[in-house]
């Protein structure tokens, strides 16, 4: 399995709400892909690889927050 074939199955077990809370997100923040990538490759793997339950809406949001926070830091050093 690809690293994309594995972020999209992810993205599949989304329920409904959660896939346009993601979409929502994503079109938000206008991803710049060879910046964010491999930061959210990272966390969309741990996600894959990991326990599978459920995440609450703060706890995504969280992880996004300190994906986002953590690219701010290394383009400003």
């Amino acid at each position: 399995m690809t690293k994309l074939s594995a972020v999209q199955e992810a993205i599949l077990q989304l329920d409904h709400e959660e896939q346009t809370r993601l979409r929502i997100w994503l079109d938000k923040k206008a991803l710049d892909l060879e910046e964010d990538s491999p930061e959210l490759e990272t966390e969309l793997l741990k996600a894959v690889q990991g326990p599978h339950s459920p995440l609450s809406k703060a706890d995504l949001e969280a992880v996004a927050e300190r994906v986002l926070r953590e690219s701010r830091s290394r383009r400003s050093a």
